[in-house]
């Protein structure tokens, strides 16, 4: 689907990320990855090479995102797409968020993913490229979170509400030079994340999708990959719910 592209991966250390980045290396693209560790970077994908090299650092900072996108133009000429997989996960209900977790949430879910989509936007419109990017919101949008079990909590769900309004913002933004934006919403995924989880919200989670499992991150990865792809061409501002049929809208 994606070929000899340059894509800037963020989360690219666990999860998501790590599944996508090495699926787009071992399909002949080029790729930034960025995650807060460098030297687990390294650990999971492999020391900079040809066709990778790594960034580490907090996507909710802008000099973060520029150096990414530096990176990106330095070693391959330009930016061909992003995929914005890094998060930041609160499972504190009602009761115990407070003023510093929302505002920890929502600096890494929402100002990071504004961030990392406006550097890179940045690059696409300066060098003319229309370019795609996906930006990871939640399926716990749908259902809402209460923290349950070490589930996503108020903070958390609110976060990923906010991507998926910004998606659209984007989306209208620039759309007139041809740069698409789109949401992923996974359903429950076996990650570091959800080891968080209790066994009983895992197996409810099985119980809850149609397909009676819980998905794996390079299933993840492919859906945002074909979001990306000129395949998806006439989608913009969309939301992918990639659930196993856990809930539906």
């Amino acid at each position: 689907m994606l070929n000899d592209k340059t894509i800037i991966v963020t989360g690219a250390a666990s999860g998501i990320g790590r599944a996508c980045a090495r699926r787009l290396i071992s399909e002949n693209n080029r790729v930034v990855a960025l995650d807060l560790d460098r030297d687990r970077l390294e650990a999971e994908l492999g020391p900079e090479t040809g066709k990778l090299k790594l960034v580490a650092g907090d996507v909710a900072r802008t000099e973060t995102a520029q150096v990414a996108t530096g990176r990106a133009v330095e070693a391959f000429g330009g930016v061909d797409c992003l995929a914005h997989f890094a998060a930041a996960h609160s499972k504190l209900n009602w009761e115990g968020a407070d003023e510093d977790e929302f505002n920890r949430i929502l600096s890494t879910n929402v100002t990071g993913s504004f961030l990392m989509a406006k550097e890179a936007a940045k690059v696409m419109i300066d060098q003319g490229v229309k370019g795609s990017m996906v930006l990871t919101a939640s399926g716990g949008v749908l259902m809402g979170g209460t923290g349950e079990n070490g589930r996503g909590g108020p903070a958390y769900t609110t976060s990923k509400g906010g991507v998926l309004v910004l998606v659209r913002t984007l989306a209208k933004s620039w759309g007139k030079y041809g740069i698409r934006v789109n949401a992923l919403s996974p359903g429950v995924v076996e990650t570091a994340m959800t080891s968080e989880y209790s066994e009983e919200a895992m197996s409810g989670a099985a119980s809850r999708a149609a397909l009676g499992r819980v998905s794996q991150p390079e299933e993840q990865a492919a859906t945002a990959i074909w979001l990306l792809s000129n395949e998806a061409g006439f989608i913009t501002g969309e939301n992918t719910n990639v659930n196993g049929g856990a809930a539906f809208g």
